[in-house]
């Protein structure tokens, strides 16, 4: 199975931040932290809930601010995640995780990371949320609540290559079901793609004996991990 990770800093640089901060789960104090590392953490992140709604984009920077580094674009996120409004700093925590905090040095949101997912809050003061690199014109994460329905996949150039049917309806590891509908080339049929499952704003689809084929989202729909190898594949709304 084929799953990228999310975060733009590796876990074994993030866990040797543990070593030097003041204590777990407390912001990193500025200087602590070697640059190179506070430099790859920066950027342009979606923050979406898991649900599948909409999320509001932030810029984490490298300029010093009160309780860590600066943050831009939190104003953008009034109508969908409010609680992010007040947000001008993010920090490492301490123990390989990420705070977005406000100047009264309050913390508004605690991402965690695990192994092979994105970072993600534990819901504790509110919605479960996921950090994720941003990408142009996408504004949510892949979720049952706007991937149930009929889509298509097909090469850049249209032609058409199977039509699948996603459902919200989980098995007992928690997968969510599809099911390939006709016409499908062999080559995907031969896949045996019974389900499916998110992580950040890709998805994998899954299949009988351990097969599978990863996607990676873009504004139009998807398009095939280029861990996969061999031609291109798109996949869309029907």
């Amino acid at each position: 199975m084929v799953i990228a990770l999310a975060s733009r800093v590796p876990l074994f640089r993030l866990l040797v931040l543990t070593a030097v901060c003041l204590a777990p789960h407390t912001a990193s104090a500025a200087g602590d932290i070697d640059p190179a590392v506070i430099t790859a953490q920066t950027g342009d992140y979606l923050v979406a809930p898991l649900d599948g709604a909409d999320g509001c984009r932030l810029t984490l920077t490298a300029e010093e601010a009160i309780g860590g580094y600066a943050v831009a674009g939190a104003e953008g996120c009034a109508k969908s995640l409010p609680i992010l409004t007040n947000v001008a700093a993010w920090n490492f925590d301490g123990s390989g995780g990420l705070l977005l905090i406000d100047v009264l040095r309050k913390v508004h949101a605690r991402f965690e990371e695990s192994e092979g997912s994105p970072l993600q809050t534990n819901g504790e003061n509110g919605p479960l949320l996921a950090l994720v690199p941003a990408v142009d014109g996408i504004s949510h994460l892949p979720a049952p609540a706007n991937m149930k329905g009929a889509w298509q996949m097909k090469r850049p150039d249209g032609t058409a290559v199977c039509q699948l049917s996603f459902t919200g309806t989980a098995d007992s590891d928690g997968n969510l079901g599809l099911s390939v509908e006709e016409p499908c080339e062999g080559a995907v049929r031969k896949l045996k793609l019974r389900s499916w499952t998110a992580n950040g704003l890709g998805i994998t689809l899954l299949g009988d004996g351990g097969s599978s084929l990863a996607f990676t989202a873009t504004a139009s729909g998807f398009e095939k991990d280029r861990n996969e190898g061999g031609k291109p594949l798109l996949l869309v709304r029907n």
